[in-house]
């Protein structure tokens, strides 16, 4: 995926054009296909270039349309033939040489900053606007693209790249401790706050939200997009037109994300990634430009239970395709340790680096089906079921569901997970999914109020939502996660594929809104009656099946003592007691208690690949 960078000396002097090549320079493991530098004044813009689509061929960032509006960013943007018929250039442009970066200054010229509402895609950019003297920023709806910016002294410094962006002689080294709280209270911090970076001086555009520097030096953070609230529901006299009508907008949402002519998809045996294979398959058969498909499938044998080898083997072939297996086994628990752009719950490291590295080899554009659960997995709400209308057609519905499916659709009340594995939270009505640490400093929890901290997040989770809007649930269900996979690493041996999720697009968003909850999103049930006839019924019928506690299952491992005998590099010691971490090895404590007892080791490989 291509880097950027820009600076923005907001005192008027102009840009130090070699810093501005020293910080281009360092995105070359994001770009390998050119690098390029623009400055005029106090401003200057780089990129490296790593292309993924067919049009990217024609992209020379930074650049201009006129000289009035400059780009430099990251983008693939979708309905690119409908943006091109907003705009009224239809007759005046050719869509195959366009890359995705000049369809957004063209968008900027004719709508400005409102330009966001027409965007579709995956996107973080940087725009100088000449003419009005300011700066003009943002990142995708889903934040599935980044964009750290850094306010240091009288200098804007923007890049994708955090490596990018420490490299910068003002950024300071200096940790966030609320960051390093963050993933101690709950495996990443991005769970807490997602402006944060494990940067003091560096901070993270929030999804959705647009940044703009004015000529007065004055900055401002904008949320331009939430969930719909008042989609109106699909009212189909036929079940067959939903279906229909699904698979319509699904195979648009694969469509966009597959401009390129080698497509890896990250698949298990499971609905949401083999329906993804299904669809590539049909797009591939109609499409006048041919594509290579690589699945790329993670299987264990002997170290945990896991059966992903013979449901991919069944999708493989029903679609006619060959797959790449990784095998999970072959990898050790806590392998070599990777320095990552945030501290991360990996159990097996090199084997994450490896998908990775097998993933460019097939191809710069991985699939993903990340999101699918997220999207078409959420509970129907006494409201959603007041809007849907005839209760008399949500019970027969209901009992078709109980017939197929083996149990009844819930109400949305949450009342059984109340009673499900949770520890209450003293004094706060709430309930945690697991126990509060014991091992964390008391002087580190006293300065950052972390026991409140805690009490807030998990109070908010045992609220009911029975009476909540389905914009509200959705917004909970996709908008809180962290879908940000472009930057994980410092600095990578090789460019990291470009990952992209047809799950997380606002027209996929729109039209499961508009769905009727039940029956549609009870068991994912859209997306199971449209892949009928499209992949093996095994498949289809196949309950949700997670992989479980792997790390449970690498810790009862022999040769794991060393879990126990770590020694504690001296930037962890404002954060942990050491003393007070229970035993690990061998699986001993559980499942529960090793998740959370592990952060402390966790945070000390990643404290080592920093040196401090």
């Amino acid at each position: 995926m291509s880097g950027f960078v820009a600076i923005i000396n907001t005192n008027g002097a102009p840009v130090d054009c070699e810093i501005l090549k020293w910080l281009t320079d360092a995105l070359h493991f994001r770009g390998t296909d050119r690098q390029k530098v623009w400055s005029e004044g106090h401003v200057g813009f780089g990129h490296a270039l790593y292309g993924t689509t067919f049009e990217s061929h024609y992209e020379f960032q930074p650049s201009s349309l006129d000289g009035e509006f400059w780009i430099t960013g990251t983008a693939r943007i979708d309905a690119r033939s409908d943006l091109l018929n907003k705009l009224g250039l239809q007759s005046e442009l050719r869509l195959d040489q366009i890359p995705d970066s000049d369809l957004i200054l063209y968008a900027y010229r004719a709508w400005g900053e409102r330009c966001l509402d027409y965007l579709l895609g995956d996107f973080s950019f940087v725009i100088w606007d000449k003419g009005r003297k300011k700066v003009f920023c943002a990142r995708d709806q889903f934040g599935m693209r980044q964009l750290y910016y850094s306010q240091i002294r009288e200098s804007l410094i923007i890049s994708n790249s955090l490596y990018c962006i420490q490299q910068h002689p003002a950024v300071s080294k200096t940790l966030d401790e609320g960051a390093m709280a963050g993933f101690l209270l709950f495996g990443d911090h991005t769970w807490l706050d997602k402006e944060l970076t494990v940067y003091a001086d560096v901070k993270s555009l929030l999804p959705a939200h647009s940044l703009v520097l004015s000529s007065d030096g004055f900055m401002v953070r904008k949320k331009y997009w939430d969930i719909p609230a008042n989609i109106p529901l699909l009212r189909y006299r036929n079940e067959n037109d939903y279906r229909e009508h699904f698979r319509e907008v699904f195979k648009k949402a694969v469509c966009d994300r597959i401009r390129t002519d080698r497509v890896v998809l990250a698949m298990s045996g499971g609905m949401d990634s083999s329906s993804i294979a299904a669809m590539l398959c049909e797009i591939q058969n109609e499409d006048n430009h041919p594509f290579h498909i690589s699945p790329v499938t993670v299987v264990y044998n002997t170290v945990h239970p896991c059966r992903e080898h013979y449901f991919a083997g069944l999708v493989a072939r029903r679609l006619g395709l060959s797959i790449h297996y990784i095998d999970g086994d072959l990898y050790p628990f806590l392998g070599e340790a990777i320095n990552t752009t945030r501290p991360l719950e990996i159990d097996q490291p090199s084997l994450w680096m490896d998908i990775m590295r097998q993933e460019s080899l097939l191809g710069r554009v991985v699939l993903t089906g990340a999101a699918a659960d997220n999207l078409l997995s959420y509970p129907a709400s006494l409201a959603s079921l007041r809007a849907a209308g005839n209760p008399f057609k949500i019970v027969y519905d209901s009992i078709q569901l109980r017939k197929r499916y083996g149990k009844f659709p819930g109400l949305g009340t949450g009342l059984l997970n109340k009673f499900r594995n949770i520890w209450p939270i003293n004094g706060s009505g709430g309930s945690a999914p697991y126990p509060y640490p014991s091992w964390i400093k008391s002087e580190f929890e006293e300065k950052m109020c972390l026991k409140d901290v805690w009490a807030e997040r998990w109070a908010s989770s045992g609220r009911l939502f029975e009476l909540r809007s389905r914009a509200s649930l959705l917004h909970e269900s996709l908008l809180t996660m962290d879908w940000c996979s472009d930057d994980s690493v410092m600095k990578n041996e090789f460019p990291p594929p470009e990952k992209r999720d047809p799950y997380l697009d606002i027209r996929m968003v729109e039209f499961v809104l508009s769905l009727p909850a039940i029956p549609w999103l009870f068991n994912k049930h859209v997306l199971r009656c449209s892949m009928k006839g499209k992949l093996p019924g095994e498949v289809i019928e196949r309950p949700k099946t997670p992989l479980g506690m792997l790390q449970q299952s690498l810790l009862e491992l022999p040769g794991t003592q060393w879990v126990d005998e770590w020694k504690a590099v001296p930037g962890l010691k404002p954060y942990i007691e050491r003393s007070k971490i229970p035993r690990l090895a061998g699986g001993v404590q559980g499942a529960v208690s090793s998740y959370i007892n592990l952060r402390p080791l966790m945070l000390n490989r990643w404290l080592g690949c920093l040196s401090i």
